[in-house]
């Protein structure tokens, strides 16, 4: 009997010195936590403000560069208006066509009543 008494308690010093089963190590991949999806979410606003703020900048510029270039050719043809009337008035104010347009309307040229009028 003192067999059968013995082996229980070899059976139990056996069974508690059984080493315990090693954790299995989870690896949690592709899981992405709420801070990272806020960090996320703010660059991805961030970038898509900027790229909307420099596209609405360059539409302005070119708004403005095309009201330039309007201006410049408005300007041109004003210089050349401004070229042809300074012609126009050149011919009309010689000596000649004036004399003729007087002696039209009836005027007489006096040399001792003419005085010479500087016209700046």
């Amino acid at each position: 009997m003192s067999n059968v008494a013995y082996k229980p308690n070899i059976e139990r010093e056996h069974v508690h010195t059984r080493q315990p089963e090693q954790k299995k190590q989870i690896l949690r991949r592709g899981k992405i936590t709420l801070g990272e999806k806020i960090i996320i979410v703010a660059a991805v606003a961030v970038i898509a403000f900027f790229a909307f703020k420099m596209v609405s900048v360059q539409a302005s510029i070119y708004n403005v560069n095309k009201d330039i270039q309007a201006s410049e050719e408005k300007i041109v043809d004003q210089k050349k208006t401004n070229e042809d009337l300074k012609v126009q008035e050149k011919q009309l104010s010689s000596y000649d066509r004036v004399l003729d347009k007087a002696k039209q309307d009836g005027l007489k040229l006096d040399g001792d009543n003419v005085k010479v009028v500087d016209g700046k």
